[in-house]
Parts: C-alpha cells; sequence; structure tokens
C-alpha cells in the first residue's frame, strides 16, 4: 500500500495545494454538482452549510454552484 505524503511547499517536490481553502472549495463545488442531481438536494445541501458554516460561505458555495452548472449546460448543448 502506498503511504500518504504531504505535498506541501516544505515536504514535496511536486506541490499539490490541498491544504488550501481555495482547493477545498474547488473541491467541494465539484463534488456538490457530480452528487446532487435535484435543487431540492442542492437546496438541503446548502441549508446544512449555512447551519455548519455560516450565510457567507453557504452564499459563496451556492454562487461558484451556479458558475459550474452553467459551464456544464454550456459543454452539454
Amino acid at each position: 500500500m502506498d503511504e500518504l505524503k504531504c505535498h506541501c511547499v516544505n515536504c514535496s517536490k511536486t506541490q499539490y495545494p490541498t491544504y488550501l481553502d481555495k482547493f477545498r472549495h474547488e473541491t467541494e463545488v465539484r463534488e456538490v454538482t457530480r452528487r446532487f442531481g435535484t435543487k431540492e438536494q442542492i437546496k438541503a445541501y446548502l441549508e446544512g452549510i449555512e447551519k455548519k458554516r455560516g450565510f457567507e460561505a453557504m452564499q459563496r458555495l451556492r454562487m461558484d454552484l451556479l458558475k459550474e452548472w452553467g459551464k456544464r449546460k454550456g459543454k452539454a448543448e
């Protein structure tokens, strides 16, 4: 089994910024669009985010989800 290695700027020549908030947020946007297919599911997820992280975090995620859906819709046409 491969050992998990840190890819931060201090530990690796192949840096991969998984520790950054930007990376976490972009990954969450992709995962939500992949996992949830209905407006109701996404709305429920966003309500949970608002309870846990606050309104601003929920609004940021919501706006980026809309952008991602727009990109995907454009590719489908």
